[in-house]
């Protein structure tokens, strides 16, 4: 690494702090998202305690990442993988593989990485904005957006959609009105995650007083929306029309299996896209970073959580690896039980967290990137120059 003549050499730490939380907190994001797909469903009339945790909640934290890591990228890399031509060509091929994993037959796991290949793109012209600004915006967003959403619901017949896959290439404005709107991860309403991750990529995650400002208002987001919608649901402004009662905090939202009515926009429970569930997601993901951010200033914590760092290191590759795995694991349920019903299994779940973590953390001590992530970099970065650091 060079350095300017005259200036200050930068200590090889300056940025392990931050970099380290954000690792940890997406590897965080991936073992949620892996025990939603995987752990017990909620089938019967009480949420599993793992459903009500990470349900709704895993998978924001990890497109607010996405925000994150693009500022961060940005700020190291402004001419190499964090410009702007490298970041649309990285969204080209999330949106591919997203796209040619959701057209595996039976995938049992909706696949994200198509809306997080939007996201990114979407997010590119508000990188300029000051922090500040950043947080007003998403904030705004978090509470329009949805009732725009809601809005269109309404008044729109009720939409059939599953995943986003290859063959939805042949019909190009349903598959972006499908990854905007009327998909499992409405890219409009998510935006706001995104926007918020934008902003905490420029705050110093290495400063105590930063990250515990963090804790303490993802915090008082979680308990404030779940407060104002337990009060929703128990003076009857909710519409509790299968009667669930408290279990209704952490209900998915009625559509597309049932019309939807502007009552509908008081709802706080996972996948709603209402402001409350917006609110309460943001809170979530940054009160994980905010822990995260913490937790890493300790040295045997950080030592403890090595295989949780090094798989968000590689979510790619693991990701990828955790739903092909899910995939098979349907494949042959369905081969076992043709009616295909299950209850999940948090053996499963917890087979698939040692295995991969665990060779995830020897794969970055002794190789270093993981396979798919260095195939994106490359990609992104192909005919350009090599850059100064």
């Amino acid at each position: 690494m060079t350095t300017e003549v005259g200036a200050r050499p930068e200590p090889a730490t300056t940025r392990t702090g931050r970099v380290d939380a954000i690792d940890l907190a997406r590897g965080i994001a991936l073992l949620g998202m892996m025990l939603v797909h995987l752990a017990a469903y909620w089938v019967d009339r009480d949420p599993p305690v793992g459903h009500m945790v990470a349900g709704g909640r895993a998978a924001p934290l990890f497109a607010m990442l996405a925000g994150t890591a693009l500022m961060l990228v940005h700020d190291r890399e402004p001419r190499g993988a964090g410009s702007t031509r490298a970041t649309l060509i990285r969204a080209v091929l999330l949106i591919a593989l997203g796209l040619g994993l959701g057209s595996l037959h039976d995938m049992p796991v909706l696949i994200i990485l198509a809306y997080y290949g939007l996201l990114i793109v979407v997010a590119l012209p508000f990188r300029r904005l000051s922090t500040r600004a950043l947080l007003v915006v998403a904030g705004a967003w978090a509470v329009v957006a949805p009732v725009l959403l809601m809005w269109a619901k309404v008044e729109h017949s009720r939409v059939e959609t599953g995943q986003a896959e290859l063959t939805d290439l042949k019909h190009p404005l349903y598959l972006v009105m499908e990854i905007l709107v009327w998909g499992a991860y409405p890219a409009a309403v998510w935006f706001a995650y995104v926007l918020v991750g934008l902003a905490v990529g420029r705050l110093d995650l290495r400063r105590s007083a930063v990250a515990c400002w963090l804790v303490g208002a993802g915090a008082a987001l979680v308990a404030g929306t779940l407060a104002v919608g337990w009060l929703l649901i128990s003076t009857g402004a909710v519409d509790d029309r299968y009667e669930l009662g408290w279990r209704q905090l952490f209900a998915q939202s009625y559509w597309p299996y049932d019309s939807a009515h502007w009552n509908d926009l008081l709802q706080v429970g996972e996948h709603t896209s209402t402001p409350l569930n917006v609110l309460g997601s943001i809170g979530s993901a940054i009160l994980v970073i905010g822990l995260c951010a913490l937790v890493v200033r300790v040295p045997w914590a950080r030592l403890l959580l090595t295989p949780i760092r090094a798989a968000g290191a590689m979510t790619l590759t693991l990701y990828t690896i955790h739903v092909l795995w899910a995939w098979r694991l349907r494949v042959d349920l369905l081969e076992d039980h043709p009616e295909g019903f299950s209850r999940g299994s948090y053996r499963d779940w917890l087979i698939q967290v040692v295995v991969l973590f665990l060779a995830a953390a020897l794969w970055q001590r002794f190789i270093g990137k993981g396979p798919l992530e260095w195939v994106v970099r490359r990609l992104s970065v192909w005919g350009r120059r090599r850059t100064r650091a």
